[in-house]
């Protein structure tokens, strides 16, 4: 018998409800012709690259929700709050739950 040439294909699936995986999945939607290339570049570069893994930690998210929100406190879209004062407030960050409580208070 000779050799077959065939290779395995890989399927990727999905998950609808992080929002990560509906932006590439949209991403690549939009590109059909070089969805393979966009993948081995997206992998390549999130091995070479030590940041990449980090991109979404704990402290990178705290960062990008302080500036959400100081944004749309700027621009009067969210009500500027004092400190609160409520016993069940987290300790470990004050600042972004005094932030939160902004969101809280919109009530």
């Amino acid at each position: 018998m000779a050799a077959s040439n065939h290779r395995p294909r890989i399927s990727l699936q999905f998950n609808d409800f992080d929002f990560r995986h509906r932006k590439v999945l949209e991403i690549l939607r939009a590109r059909p012709r070089n969805m393979t290339d966009m993948v081995v570049n997206a992998i390549l570069h999130f091995i070479s690259c030590p940041d990449a893994e980090q991109e979404y930690n704990k402290e990178s998210m705290k960062k990008i929700i302080r500036e959400v929100i100081l944004e749309m406190q700027a621009e009067g879209s969210l009500g500027v709050c004092s400190p609160s004062s409520e016993p069940d407030e987290p300790a470990a960050d004050p600042d972004l739950s005094d932030m939160m409580a902004a969101f809280r208070n919109q009530a």
